[in-house]
């Protein structure tokens, strides 16, 4: 049984803010590297206590899982697909992370930079994708209405965001910059309790 990993949009959060700080640090890049492996760190930490976590209970709720999804009828290959953004957000993840990287490492090479920033951009598709879907499981009719508008609320914020960023290692000002920490924050969790409520109908 396909089992959602509801933790990984928050994650989000922290390479997003990370990134946003790197790519407009200009001269504080020693500051903001600081802070960059402060965080990575702890989320390093937290990820691998969540994974010990996990394997622990993974063995107990295997059994009961397959039992639910026989009862409730077959939604693997719905839930595949709702898989398909965790793994674009991971995607999303590493690429933040190699920008920050370079960010550090070769802050004059822009032209390096934006090719990491549209290879951000990319990790959208994922979630336009799954907004299109219209055929979901008899019983999950309500949560993947909700999960899909998430979805689309997201690709869209991904988008801005990835502009700001190309603006910001320009020197340019974009007109979103003020806000889409705060509305990054409001999608994702959005995202992320919508999740939630998906896998949560699915299992029953």
């Amino acid at each position: 049984m396909l089992k959602m990993k509801n933790r990984i949009i928050p994650a989000i959060l922290a390479a997003m803010a990370l990134s946003a700080l790197t790519a407009c640090g200009g001269d504080k890049a020693a500051d903001t590297t600081t802070a960059a492996e402060a965080s990575t760190e702890a989320q390093s930490e937290e990820t691998t206590e969540e994974k010990a976590d996990e394997t622990k209970e993974e063995s107990k709720e295997e059994t009961t899982e397959e039992v639910k999804a026989e009862a409730s009828g077959d939604n693997s290959d719905y839930l595949a697909q709702v898989d398909t953004m965790n793994k674009a957000a991971e995607e999303f993840i590493t690429v933040s992370m190699e920008f920050m990287q370079l960010a550090q490492d070769d802050p004059e090479n822009l032209d390096a930079m934006k090719e990491c920033i549209e290879k951000t951009r990319a990790t959208k598709q994922a979630f336009v994708d799954f907004s299109k879907l219209d055929t979901p499981p008899e019983g999950l009719e309500e949560p993947h209405a909700r999960l899909a508008e998430a979805a689309s609320k997201y690709a869209d914020t991904l988008e801005v965001y990835c502009d700001v960023l190309l603006a910001s290692i320009s020197g340019e000002e974009h007109e979103a910059a003020a806000t889409i920490q705060e509305d990054w924050t409001n999608v994702a969790t959005e995202l992320s309790e919508a999740m939630g409520a998906v896998q949560e109908a699915a299992s029953k």
